[in-house]
């Protein structure tokens, strides 16, 4: 590989919690945003508006090892009117090792009352093309 850095693009799109129960969680006019961090890199997306804002915000991350760093993401709401803020769902992990090099994979963030999208690329690590399936459970057929 040499001594170029490995790089993992984050392509953060949008969320839609439109399932959300804003009375439960004494919201009015939502605004949310994303924290992925991956060691101690870390982007925060722009606040988006609403229970379905989209961000369309890239970040590179460098990459130690494929096989052992992983990317966490946060998701975060607050209310415009009261400003009570919080956490929405839990941290989730993302393991980088299954990337595909170059091929953007997708990776769902999901909270209550929905999700937020997001799409990983290993720009320069990982497997040229998927492990071939195993079939050999199917030769006795």
């Amino acid at each position: 590989m040499g001594d170029e850095a490995l790089k993992l693009r984050v392509y953060i799109t949008s969320c839609n919690i439109k399932k959300l129960d804003v009375k439960f969680y004494n919201l009015e006019r939502p605004r949310a945003w994303v924290t992925v961090s991956c060691g101690e890199q870390t982007h925060t997306t722009q606040i988006g508006i609403g229970l379905d804002p989209a961000w369309e915000e890239e970040v590179f991350f460098n990459i130690t090892d494929p096989a052992v760093d992983k990317v966490e993401g946060v998701f975060f709401i607050k209310c415009e009117k009261n400003g009570n803020e919080q956490q929405l769902g839990d941290k989730q992990s993302y393991a980088l090792n299954k990337l595909l090099k170059a091929k953007a994979t997708y990776k769902g963030l999901v909270v209550p009352g929905g999700k937020a999208d997001m799409m990983f690329t290993a720009t320069n690590f990982g497997d040229e093309e998927a492990e071939e399936e195993d079939d050999a459970f199917m030769d006795f057929l």
